[in-house]
């Protein structure tokens, strides 16, 4: 067979080279969401925030399970509940400039949703991405808030399994309790490891009963 290769003389330069480019992207991918904007009418940021201007919990996840919490927030929102959604655009490249600029400095805890599982890990991907984003965010003293918030990670959705905004209200929940869960799951009843958190799944934001 036939192909390219690199020896070790010649293979980190190679890797490391790529570094601007990557450091370039997110700036070029907010630029072509501003074309779009312009075109279309409709923008999206990097990280867009959703919720109470001054939330205490804030829930971080990316893809169509934002749009399920995004409805969630809404409701509790509009009930007095200073809770807050941060909707992740793009990922690898991970702005963590744009993340931080995104969280409410009243954020008191946050709570990282993955759609994978890493076993063996400290954390799953996005978990371990904003955990350090904050980190550094303090210790540069960049970040807007003063007290470090309690970062914790979730999981939900595996193999496109349900996620519902009932199971958003119980992340939410969860969050409220003194001694919230640093790693959870939620949408099954986790009778091996017990790492499931309870949520009401009778819970709607469309039902009238609901209260």
């Amino acid at each position: 067979g036939r192909g390219t290769a690199q020896n070790p003389d010649t293979v980190v330069q190679a890797r490391e080279a790529c570094n601007p480019f990557y450091l370039a992207c997110p700036e070029k991918v907010q630029k072509a969401k501003d074309l779009f904007a312009g075109i279309t009418g409709r923008a999206y940021r990097l990280v867009d925030y959703i919720g109470h201007p001054e939330a205490e919990r804030v829930v971080v996840l990316m893809g169509s399970g934002a749009e399920v919490a995004h409805e969630a927030v809404e409701w509790l929102v509009g009930r007095g509940e200073k809770v807050g959604l941060l909707k992740v655009r793009l990922y690898r490249p991970f702005s963590t400039k744009d993340l931080i600029a995104a969280i409410p400095p009243s954020a008191k805890k946050i709570a990282v949703l993955d759609r994978t599982k890493e076993p063996g890990a400290a954390g799953d991907p996005m978990y371990m991405d904003v955990a350090t984003a904050v980190t550094e965010a303090i210790m540069d003293k960049t970040a807007p808030f003063a007290a470090m918030p309690r970062v914790l990670g979730g999981r939900y959705g595996l193999s496109s399994r349900e996620f519902t905004a009932a199971m958003v209200k119980g992340i939410f929940d969860e969050m409220a309790k003194k001694d919230a869960r640093r790693r959870f799951t939620v949408g099954i009843k986790d009778d091996v490891a017990n790492n499931s958190i309870d949520y009401d799944p009778e819970f709607s934001t469309e039902s009238p009963d609901t209260t």
